[in-house]
């Protein structure tokens, strides 16, 4: 695979004399975090999009990609597709959580445990459409498209202690996302929550401002954070889940036939990322060890001992928010897990 990089084109504006909508030049501008490299599963489908936009709009659409945090952090960006001055960012649900926290009952503990049934939630339905809804209203121009999967299943991630269950986090500096339920979910198994932001992660860690993260391989091998992170334990608490944001103003300025393609692409390059991680996932798992990083495997002993947190989580999050957000989470659930189990039966 050739390595990817920003394609910044310096398009000319058409603009017909007649002055229609539809034959105007638009430029879509997509802000994210990761590298620009080829294993990078923000940076890929943003390649993805670009071809795709800018060959099936004939030109009238230019996509420009800022990677490796140029634009800011997550919530710089939010802030940037809110205020109308970019149009497309990809961020964890940390890059939302401060705007509408009651959505942080994503990160609720082993909540989602299956990738068929994280999908069916988060990518469409009655889930995603709350959050849409509850996002656009909050913020007046941030527009949820779509969920994503952004580097598979979080797990514990350090530098010099090695984890086997939860009481090795005692004392630990662990980073989190700026969630308050994450920093709760770190502090109840006994560790040292600290929010950083993800640019500043790898400095971080090389620094001792953190002892580890809760992540993926994928996310450690392609920021090259195992350049200071020798040990995992997957025990995979939380399904890292992506989500693409899109200013309101800008789509409402397309003509309808393009407003359909973008919407269709980035909907499509969500489907590009999620595809590309579960591709990776092992791949980044086997260069973590190949360069001496340790994996643990819990046992199902050691596992229950972080699964404990996942009911104290619950009570902390219905203690802040109520059960509004929960009791539609677990809706959709069920609701998924019913498709998937009736896809299942041979009658």
């Amino acid at each position: 695979m050739k390595l990817f990089r920003t394609i910044m084109a310096c398009g000319v504006a058409v603009a017909l004399s007649s002055g229609i909508a539809a034959a105007q030049e638009f430029t879509l501008k997509y802000g994210h975090v990761g590298p620009a490299t080829e294993n990078s599963d923000d940076h890929v489908p943003g390649v993805w999009l670009k071809s795709y936009l800018e060959s099936r709009s004939n030109g009238r659409i230019k996509v420009e990609i800022f990677p490796a945090a140029q634009l800011g952090n997550f919530k710089d960006m939010i802030e940037a597709v809110q205020q109308g001055t970019l149009e497309l960012t990809h961020t964890s649900l940390g890059g939302i959580a401060p705007f509408v926290p009651e959505l942080q009952v994503l990160d609720i503990p082993y909540m989602l445990t299956d990738d068929r049934v994280a999908e069916k939630v988060l990518m469409e339905g009655p889930f995603v459409d709350a959050m849409r809804d509850a996002v656009l209203a909050k913020t007046g121009n941030v527009r949820l498209i779509t969920g994503s999967n952004t580097g598979r299943w979080r797990s514990f991630y350090t530098t010099d202690a090695p984890i086997k269950n939860a009481s090795d986090l005692e004392g630990v500096k662990i980073r989190t996302i700026n969630s308050p339920l994450q920093v709760e979910f770190v502090k109840f198994l006994g560790g040292n929550p600290t929010p950083v932001a993800w640019g500043e992660l790898y400095g971080a860690l090389g620094s001792g401002v953190v002892d580890g993260t809760k992540n993926a391989a994928l996310d450690v091998v392609s920021n090259k954070l195992n350049e200071h992170l020798n040990y995992a334990v997957l025990d995979e608490h939380a399904y890292l889940a992506g989500f693409y944001w899109m200013s309101q103003d800008f789509l409402e300025q397309l003509p309808e036939d393009l407003r359909a393609l973008v919407i269709d692409g980035v909907i499509q390059m969500a489907e590009v990322q999620t595809n590309f991680n579960k591709q990776q996932d092992g791949i980044a798992q086997a260069q973590f060890i190949d360069a001496g990083g340790t994996v643990y495997v819990p046992t199902a002993e050691d596992k229950a001992t972080f699964e404990a947190g996942k009911e104290h989580m619950i009570k902390w999050y219905t203690d802040q928010y109520g059960t509004e957000w929960l009791d539609k989470l677990n809706a959709a659930i069920a609701d998924a897990n019913a498709e998937i189990s009736a896809q299942h039966s041979i009658n």
